[in-house]
């Protein structure tokens, strides 16, 4: 897939977009330190100590995983993904750092990993959301996600939760996956 090599914001902020290899380590890092704690508590898709991001970014470069990031400069500010890529029902995660949301980013951040798994012959696209995390459940819904009910998801810290499940149905009778919601490191 060919990735856009620049986004620009509602306000003119330009944004290079591209794949995470394993130099991104420090940026994944600071990315999720500098996520507010309410933030972290709607993306917390893994752990981000060293070991965990190196197996999270290993994966990504060997095509298990499509890890993506946003960058202004070399500031991380969005974070985004299809776990299990090589499955038939990738699992979806978005996250931008507060000063990056509501400026017009989440929808092609979508947008461009639907594509992907367009493009890759999948057969749909799960995620999971908080319950009380109104404002990405109705962009998900807009996008063209169907919710279907609530699960347990294994956030990154371990602690297992309770989110509504949703899936994007790419080809005709495609079912949501079967297995636990969790990371895949």
């Amino acid at each position: 897939m060919e990735l856009p090599t620049t986004w620009t914001t509602r306000d003119g902020v330009e944004l290079a977009v591209r794949r995470l290899v394993a130099g991104d380590r420090a940026a994944l890092q600071t990315f999720n330190r500098e996520l507010s704690a309410a933030s972290r508590r709607l993306f917390l898709p893994h752990a981000y100590d060293d070991a965990t991001v190196a197996k999270a970014l290993a994966r990504s470069e060997a095509g298990e995983d499509l890890l993506l990031g946003l960058f202004a400069g070399e500031r991380q500010v969005g974070y985004f993904f299809l776990w299990y890529f090589t499955r038939p029902v990738p699992l979806l995660g978005i996250g931008l750092l507060d000063d990056f949301q509501g400026r017009g980013l989440g929808r092609p951040m979508m947008e461009l990993l639907l594509a992907a798994a367009r493009e890759s012959d999948r057969d749909g696209v799960e995620l999971t959301t908080c319950l009380d995390n109104e404002r990405a459940f109705a962009l998900y819904r807009k996008v063209g996600f169907e919710y279907y009910a609530d699960v347990k998801n294994r956030q990154g810290d371990g602690i297992w939760v309770t989110e509504r499940a949703m899936f994007y149905r790419i080809r005709p009778g495609a079912q949501p996956m079967t297995e636990p919601h969790q990371p895949p490191v």
